[in-house]
């Protein structure tokens, strides 16, 4: 008879992260490859935006479903060979357009307001047979990575989540209540100069550097003569074009974050610990992001780094089940920002980086 497995995937924009999980709950192998996807566009909304054009086209769903697969066949014949081992079911975590995707759902009404999901309930599907279960977030923008990981982490009173990479998604507990929010970050953080091998992190450790040692300005101008060909730092040349990448993402994600905060019932200064999960909040150094600001200098002590908290609420799930995560992701009070006069205050306050801390 052979050893049967379940199969915990993070369906991520930018990679695709999984685990193989025995019935008693442990590991028995992971892998992770680069998300195919990723030749039809960098972030979801390019994906949404070749989904609008080609509507017949099923690419996009059939190029992850076949490395999934693929990735799934190879870490069982890590086993005991493929005849002795079987991924008996398949646990997916992702955010919300991910997960219509490989469902085959339409992704129109994550495109534009109101921002409708297209689903709001578990979700099974195949996968080459076997049982595929794609679990919801709390809304279009709160897919079931950062509410998975929430749930997986089960922040206090006081303690925040922040899920950074081709969004940054962010759950925080007030009071035993949960408030969500996602910042638009498009590809500066996960694949900002991807197409050149240089990875976020990268980006912002250059960046970093170049704020402390006075090579870029408050404001994130650079100087005339390093306008035209970039500066050097790290091993790689920023530009104006990189700099206005990461200058916006990073007000889009201070922003939402202080936001939510506030519209949680809470000040920064009484947030108890910050969560940092997500493979770009994984790698990249504290000191970097506060240079940068993508964390209030203040509160740098507070921050616990956690990895891949997607992937842990899949191989949690495998073992417990879904019933106590989807009690817990329809306990989340999703909020939303664009639009609002004092985010736009937020957005624009934390725009450069004349605030930052530039030595930390």
């Amino acid at each position: 008879m052979p050893e049967a497995y379940t199969a915990a995937v993070d369906l991520g924009t930018t990679t695709v992260e999984m685990s193989l999980v025995r019935k008693d709950g442990t590991i028995a192998a992971k892998h992770g490859f680069l998300n195919p996807q990723i030749r039809y566009g960098s972030d979801v909304i390019s994906r949404m935006t070749y989904l609008k054009k080609n509507p017949d086209s099923d690419s996009l769903r059939a190029c992850v479903l076949k490395e999934m697969d693929e990735n799934i066949r190879k870490m069982l014949s890590w086993q005991a060979g493929v005849q002795y081992a079987a991924a008996e079911r398949i646990i997916v975590t992702c955010n919300t357009v991910m997960g219509a995707i490989i469902l085959g759902l339409p992704t129109s009404g994550l495109s534009e307001a109101p921002f409708v999901s297209p689903f709001t309930e578990t979700e099974t599907a195949a996968l080459t047979g076997t049982p595929m279960t794609v679990l919801p977030g709390a809304s279009a923008f709160l897919g079931s990575d950062s509410c998975g990981g929430a749930w997986a982490l089960q922040p206090g009173d006081g303690e925040l989540l922040m899920d950074l990479g081709t969004n940054g998604e962010m759950i925080v507990n007030s009071g035993g209540k949960l408030y969500g929010t996602s910042a638009a970050c498009g590809p500066a953080f996960e694949n900002c100069v991807r197409a050149r091998g240089i990875y976020g992190k990268t980006v912002i450790s250059a960046i970093s550097e170049l704020l402390r040692r006075n090579r870029i300005s408050g404001d994130g101008i650079l100087s005339p003569e390093d306008a035209l060909s970039g500066i050097e730092s790290g091993g790689i040349s920023v530009t104006a074009d990189i700099l206005r990448e990461v200058m916006t993402a990073k007000a889009a994600l201070a922003a939402s974050f202080t936001l939510l905060v506030r519209r949680a019932g809470l000040e920064l200064p009484e947030l108890k610990r910050i969560y940092l999960a997500g493979g770009f909040g994984f790698h990249l150094s504290l000191r970097d992001a506060v240079t940068v600001g993508l964390i209030p200098g203040n509160l740098r002590e507070r921050v616990t780094v956690s990895g891949n908290t997607s992937l842990l609420a899949a191989e949690k799930m495998a073992a417990e089940g879904y019933d106590s995560y989807d009690a817990y992701r329809k306990k989340v009070i999703a909020m939303q920002f664009a639009g609002d006069p004092e985010y736009e205050e937020e957005f624009y306050r934390a725009l450069n980086f004349s605030n930052c801390s530039h030595i930390s």
